[in-house]
């Protein structure tokens, strides 16, 4: 599920996906992104609209927060546009089902 999130972010909710499969997700539509060359001339960085990420995933349990979770993707987000834009940053919260 794809869903506008605010001025210029999206959400992107994949079901069922550890860090790989998001991972391979992100470097997809990275490279789809670059390959349209969309003109950007409004921006001061190389002229095509570019996308940068913050990825996290997680098992849910009871007691999880999809608040923490977001915020989490948030902060990742900024770290991504802080370093040269155009990149991710992906952080694992817990992919190890409890017994």
């Amino acid at each position: 599920m794809v869903a506008r999130f605010g001025g210029e972010e999206f959400a992107i909710v994949l079901p069922n996906t550890d860090a790989a499969g998001a991972e391979m997700v992100v470097q997809k539509i990275q490279t789809r992104l670059q390959k349209l060359r969309i003109p950007h001339t409004s921006s001061s960085t190389p002229g095509y609209v570019t996308v940068s990420m913050g990825v996290t995933t997680q098992i849910p349990e009871t007691g999880s927060s999809t608040d923490s979770l977001l915020q989490l993707a948030d902060q990742l987000l900024y770290q991504a546009k802080q370093q040269g834009r155009n990149t991710y940053r992906i952080k694992v919260l817990d992919e190890t089902p409890k017994p």
